[in-house]
């Protein structure tokens, strides 16, 4: 099987309780079967405490039981105990791979950080394609062609959507449109039909707040997060997102295109990837606006980073993002791209 990796992957390094949002925090701890097995055998104080703590969540997963928001053995120094007294071996696949994330495509393999981590999310605004440069390259494509044209199709269509994207002779919303408009077409020939253009004139756009009330009803995790996100809200129709911010959000679409892009192989829906990045854009491109306007503002890294956390890495919150596009018309492609191009043209 082919590895792929971005230029920076090998470079990163945890960097512990230097870490200004830790993964040890806000999240329930996964732990893994034979990770569970071998904490079982641990004996002394910290085996009891291993024991006492994991238990069944919900969903049926096995986790360690948060307190206050903390990982139980998060300890005062911000420092794991776990890793402390068993050694880096001995933490569960989830605390030992994040952020490290691969998505398999059976034969080949992508690998990529998660903007959820701060330190990764450094790395990644200072990335540029040719960091990605193996990714979608001719190897990928005859292995997909191998599999099938499905499969190459998509890759194709992919790498398209990210020259689009990036593409800075025009301003960052008319790409998102651009891209909303080519990957409808993509999805017509997907479900089996001949693209047709799509029905633009007198649309009417819907304004930005109901991304916002759409984000304000997900599950949030953090106090700060939600306030922050409400403070925005009230000032969206009011507020430019810079052309300064969009420079750094090309480097969160690049790397939001190729963690979910071809994830539509198994979703029924290709506009999932471009719509959940026209709603990131919103949402985090004007608070970084809003919070122009404080005096102790939050860094640009800290939104993204802080928007893949409570948005993208929650399963209920994605499922919500999903069920919504399907559902609400203010979400179709022309209604978004009303949207976007009223945002230049005011």
């Amino acid at each position: 099987m082919r590895e792929i990796y971005p230029a920076f992957y090998k470079d990163f390094k945890c960097i512990a309780n230097r870490c200004e949002d830790s993964c040890c925090k806000d999240w329930d701890i996964d732990v893994d079967s034979e990770t569970e097995s071998f904490y079982n055998s641990v004996s002394g104080a910290l085996g009891d405490k291993l024991r006492r703590l994991t238990v069944t969540d919900s969903y049926g997963e096995r986790v360690f039981i948060s307190n206050n928001g903390r990982c139980p053995f998060w300890n005062e120094n911000e420092l794991c105990d776990i890793y402390i007294g068993l050694g880096e071996e001995h933490l569960s696949r989830t605390c030992a791979n994040f952020p490290r994330v691969h998505i398999d495509y059976g034969d080949f393999r992508e690998h990529l950080l998660s903007f959820a981590c701060p330190e990764a999310a450094r790395f990644m605004l200072k990335s540029t394609r040719e960091d990605y440069s193996d990714f979608g390259g001719s190897s990928e494509l005859e292995l997909a062609q191998d599999s099938g044209d499905f499969f190459g199709f998509l890759l194709k269509a992919r790498e398209r959507t990210l020259s689009i994207l990036l593409d800075r002779d025009e301003p960052l919303p008319y790409r998102l449109c651009d891209s909303l408009e080519f990957n409808a077409q993509v999805q017509s020939l997907l479900n089996g039909g001949e693209p047709e253009p799509l029905k633009l004139e007198g649309a009417d756009s819907p304004g930005c707040r109901y991304i916002f009330d759409m984000h304000l009803g997900f599950e949030i995790m953090n106090g700060e997060w939600r306030q922050k996100l409400s403070n925005a809200s009230a000032l969206c129709e009011k507020l430019d997102i810079t052309e300064d911010f969009d420079r750094d959000f090309e480097k969160f679409m690049l790397y939001y295109i190729y963690r979910y892009y071809l994830g539509s192989v198994d979703s029924p829906d290709v506009l999932y990837s471009i719509k959940r990045i026209v709603c990131a854009y919103i949402v985090t491109g004007t608070m970084d606006a809003a919070q122009r306007l404080e005096e102790n503002p939050r860094s640009r890294m800290r939104i993204l980073q802080r928007y893949s956390k409570e948005v993208e890495h929650s399963y209920e919150n994605t499922e919500k993002l999903n069920s919504t596009f399907d559902s609400d018309k203010a979400f179709s492609v022309e209604s978004l791209i009303a949207m976007l191009c009223s945002r230049i043209e005011k």
